[in-house]
């Protein structure tokens, strides 16, 4: 916890170091109104000398004004230094999310980083708040009060003592216990926030299957587990307050009683065990607040665990000591490549592919569901490593190229690609920023996505809602098909991300980028056979194994696979 709080609190150093020196200096003053209640009492009162107790009361007035304007300054700077340091980490978290690869993002998943981001750093917020307002100076003033008790009664302040002790000893065993289940709690955060997320995304398809009802009741069992989990930890720290409660009166009668007859032998006087009762009253609440801010800070605890989690983890994916930057060549070549996911554990997802692919040509690929055909392409674009076998492009395997060099040269579209809140130019120029209107608008007429465009009020400048809302689904695949070529990448990569076009649309984009790009290397992934059979060579994947390469009238004549899928897609086309 030291190492991450220290790095991360930067420009709030002086505001971490103000805010319990203030507290502090409240805490003393505070504890200083109790002994001047005892001269009110005895010098004052009892004395009937008015002249006393408006003394006294004087000093009470400015220490009350100097207790409440060192706890807004104190109070002011814990809230500057805390905020601060939940703005940095989730600065620090956010950024190293950027880092990971997909193989990282695959171990937390989305749900997860999310809770982790938001929850956690929030809990650690309030975590860091209450150990500047309250760690510091309830000890102190604690220590300070217990140290006036014994200066004015030392055998009657040992009844005070005692009672502290015991809601130590107590405090210590409840933190100790809870800190694993609020482990527990934030796990089951991870599967709530996970739920949440995947019905708002996919909330048209839960109303067109009218499965809402279906899906409230699914939502119901992480909710409940987290209720439940709560409820848990409620009951252990629901003693707090019982125990308190019971220290406390136990050290009312034992200081009344005790005090009572010291009173009466002449070793005490009525203003002195005022003065004790009173600070009884201020240790308790003092430590009633301890131990609040013990509860709130042990369930922070699993907080930091899990950002540190994320803060510490590796990418998977890192650059050579001397990487390429330039990439001369877009031939792709597959070496005896092996593939599984879970970071080198579990079964292979591709097994001993070995292939070439040429410069400029069109590849189709091909095979049914669970072949393993988008593995196959995110090793050439190296979203992931291959667990064995090499992938060259150029010549150069593709873990000596910088990750820039390869996001550069290498497009990537997906069938659900995102489109960001904005106008529909800005959408376009994440593929390349300093893009001309005449490229975006070149880029959109080889994508066929020009026509709607102009359609629409503003054109290039019509807005586009979260996750393009506002359009519809060939639209956004044509968006997102022009934002990657403007970038005009030497290999091109399409994840079945012309599906929700119409054919006619489909087969003008393809004839395009055939026409107008015919030094790009182009590899098409679709479930439509149709899509692919003008394509240079096809490649058909069964289950994670090559089981056929070569162009449409070589498979038709020779792979049965593909004879089966041609069949299949003539009998739908009649």
């Amino acid at each position: 916890m030291k190492d991450l709080i220290l790095r991360e609190i930067k420009q709030y150093r002086g505001a971490f170091l103000l805010a319990p020196i203030f507290m502090i200096l409240s805490g003393v003053l505070e504890t200083e109104i109790p002994m001047m209640m005892t001269h009110i009492i005895d010098d004052g009162i009892s004395a009937n000398n008015m002249d006393a107790v408006w003394k006294w009361g004087a000093f009470i007035l400015v220490l009350s004004v100097g207790t409440l304007i060192f706890a807004i300054l104190g109070y002011l700077q814990s809230a500057k230094a805390s905020t601060g340091l939940a703005a940095n980490l989730r600065q620090a978290v956010f950024g190293k999310v950027q880092t990971y690869s997909f193989a990282n993002l695959d171990k937390f998943g989305v749900s997860s980083l999310v809770t982790r981001t938001m929850t956690d750093v929030t809990n650690i917020q309030n975590m860091a708040q209450t150990i500047l307002t309250s760690f510091f100076k309830t000890p102190v003033s604690v220590i300070y009060a217990l140290y006036l008790t014994a200066t004015l009664n030392k055998k009657l302040s040992l009844v005070l003592l005692i009672g502290v002790a015991i809601i130590a000893v107590f405090l210590t065993l409840i933190i100790k216990k809870t800190i694993p289940m609020y482990q527990k709690v934030y796990q089951d955060y991870d599967k709530l926030n996970g739920k949440v997320q995947e019905n708002v995304t996919g909330i048209r398809i839960v109303k067109s299957f009218a499965k809402e009802k279906t899906e409230c009741e699914e939502f119901d069992v992480p909710a409940s587990a987290v209720r439940k989990g709560f409820i848990k930890v409620e009951r252990i720290q629901a003693f707090n307050n019982p125990v308190m409660m019971l220290a406390l009166e136990f050290c009312f009668i034992g200081i009344s009683w005790i005090g009572a007859k010291y009173i009466s032998v002449g070793d005490m006087t009525t203003g002195d065990l005022a003065g004790f009762i009173n600070y009884a009253f201020q240790i308790m609440t003092y430590i009633s607040t301890l131990v609040l801010s013990f509860v709130q800070v042990s369930s922070s605890f699993a907080s930091i665990k899990r950002v540190k989690e994320v803060l510490a983890e590796e990418p998977t994916l890192v650059e050579d000591e001397n990487p390429v930057t330039e990439m001369t060549g877009d031939a792709i070549n597959f070496s005896h490549v092996s593939f599984r996911y879970g970071q080198g554990q579990g079964k292979n997802v591709l097994e001993d592919i070995d292939l070439s692919i040429r410069s400029g040509e069109m590849i189709g690929i091909i095979g049914a569901t669970g072949s393993s055909k988008t593995s196959f392409i995110n090793l050439v674009s190296r979203l992931y490593d291959a667990t064995e076998g090499t992938v060259t492009i150029g010549g150069v395997d593709v873990k000596k190229y910088s990750l820039e060099t390869l996001s550069d040269h290498i497009a990537v579209v997906l069938q659900k690609n995102v489109l960001f809140s904005g106008t529909i130019l800005e959408n376009l120029r994440w593929g390349k920023p300093d893009a001309t209107l005449e490229e975006c608008e070149a880029a959109c007429r080889m994508a066929c996505a020009d026509g709607f465009i102009k359609e629409k009020e503003g054109q290039y400048e019509a807005v586009i809602e979260q996750g393009g809302a506002n359009l519809s689904g060939g639209q956004r695949q044509r968006l997102c098909l022009a934002r990657a070529l403007i970038r005009k990448p030497k290999i091109l990569i399409l994840d079945d991300a012309l599906s929700a076009l119409d054919t006619e649309t489909e087969s003008t984009i393809r004839a395009s980028l055939r026409n107008e790009m015919p030094e790009m290397t182009k590899l098409i992934i679709t479930q439509r056979v149709g899509s692919i059979q003008d394509a240079d060579r096809i490649l058909i994947l069964d289950k994670g194994r090559v089981d056929g390469f070569d162009t449409h009238e070589a498979l038709i004549q020779t792979n049965a696979i593909y004879r089966d899928l041609c069949g299949v897609a003539g009998k739908e086309s009649a």
